[in-house]
């Protein structure tokens, strides 16, 4: 998960790398999503939290500083965001004071790993109800990056077969994760949602 620093990762989504934006997902995510616990009384609020700043994150790509840590500049953003909802909303904000803002990044890791664990069992879980040829084309695809047309050379099959194996794969998992992950469901369909590229 971390053979490519934060560094690497930061350029390379300054860049416009969708798979280097998914990687550093994958990396923070689940912190993310306990943080904004820490500050709201809903997980459906947190979710959507976390949603909107990896959204943010990606539309104002341009403004990262890879000289700067990506990761404190990811959280400040959700800070910022859950700090203005608590102005905007504060029946549904839980006192932002008892939040240690040193801990942010790290107070979450062990259960943080838990949940990522469960997570990724998921995933794996879902993997193996797809067709083989099938579940080459996602984890090809979604994994590691190739296009469809690379795909298609890989594998010795046309770009439409490529295409249609990735779109009921893709609609699949979106779907067995949703039904076996609570807390993940609306970030993981969105973010299927975004990578599903036909």
């Amino acid at each position: 998960m971390h053979d490519i620093t934060d560094t690497i990762l930061a350029e390379k989504i300054k860049d416009g790398c969708e798979e280097s934006f998914k990687k550093f997902y994958d990396r923070y995510h689940v912190q993310l999503y306990y943080v904004a616990k820490q500050y709201v009384k809903a997980p459906a609020l947190a979710e959507d939290a976390v949603q909107d700043i990896f959204v943010k994150f990606w539309i104002h790509r341009n403004r990262i500083d890879s000289t700067k840590s990506v990761k404190s500049f990811i959280f400040v953003m959700l800070k910022n965001h859950l700090l203005n909802q608590l102005r905007k909303n504060r029946e549904e904000i839980i006192s932002y004071e008892s939040v240690n803002e040193n801990s942010l990044p790290g107070k979450n890791v062990t259960e943080d790993q838990v949940i990522y664990n469960e997570y990724e069992e998921a995933v794996n879980r879902g993997l193996d109800e797809l067709s083989d040829r099938k579940r080459e084309v996602f984890e090809l695809k979604t994994f590691k990056g190739h296009s469809n047309s690379e795909i298609a050379e890989l594998l010795d099959i046309n770009i439409r077969t490529v295409k249609t194996h990735y779109y009921n794969s893709s609609q699949f998992m979106r779907t067995y994760i949703k039904n076996q992950t609570g807390i993940l469901a609306v970030i993981a369909s969105f973010l299927l949602s975004i990578f599903v590229k036909l």
